[in-house]
């Protein structure tokens, strides 16, 4: 049996913060560990096997972290396994009562208000990328040969597809805002 594996895109897979605390528990629960996360772990990460522990796992996403942002959490047990993006990854490990990291449901709101705007902005910016080339399909349409209309409509259709799974993710992050 392999000691170590491969798990691809997993945050595009559990797109609400508390699927995807749940994803990262069931992996350790099952003895699958993430040692550190980076930058590229949204697009790669990389698991070890071991013994099964319990860990509570948090995902939280900050625009502009506090100085102490950091301390405060470790300052109450948790472990700081890395970032991706603006989201923070903390875990702590326990044996009986699975603990909390945002203490009311107004916490937990506010933290699916912070992923459902970083959503958002994107999903703008992707629908004006649209906007754009098929504006600019239009007005060069005359002066353009075929490969370059076809890089228009590439373009436009892969920036669409991103639009619409951006929408959806939006979407789910909102009817899930109190998880």
């Amino acid at each position: 049996m392999r000691d170590t594996k491969k798990v691809w895109l997993s945050v595009f897979r559990y797109v609400v913060p508390a699927e995807y605390e749940r994803w990262f528990e069931a992996q350790e629960a099952n003895g699958w560990h993430v040692d550190k996360i980076g930058q590229w772990s949204s697009i790669l990460m990389t698991l070890k096997k071991d013994k099964p522990r319990k860990y509570r796992y948090v995902v939280d996403m900050q625009f502009s972290r506090r100085k102490d942002y950091i301390a405060m959490y470790e300052q109450f047990g948790w472990e700081y396994v890395g970032q991706m993006a603006s989201s923070y990854i903390w875990r702590k490990e326990y044996t009986d009562e699975r603990p909390e990291s945002f203490t009311d449901p107004e916490a937990v709101e506010a933290r699916s208000k912070r992923f459902a705007a970083a959503v958002l902005i994107n999903l703008i910016l992707f629908s004006l990328a649209v906007l754009a080339l098929v504006i600019g399909f239009i007005v060069t349409f005359g002066e353009t040969d075929m490969g370059q209309r076809l890089q228009f409509v590439l373009g436009a259709a892969l920036c669409a597809a991103f639009a619409v799974y951006l929408w959806y993710v939006w979407r789910k992050i909102l009817r899930n805002r109190s998880k």
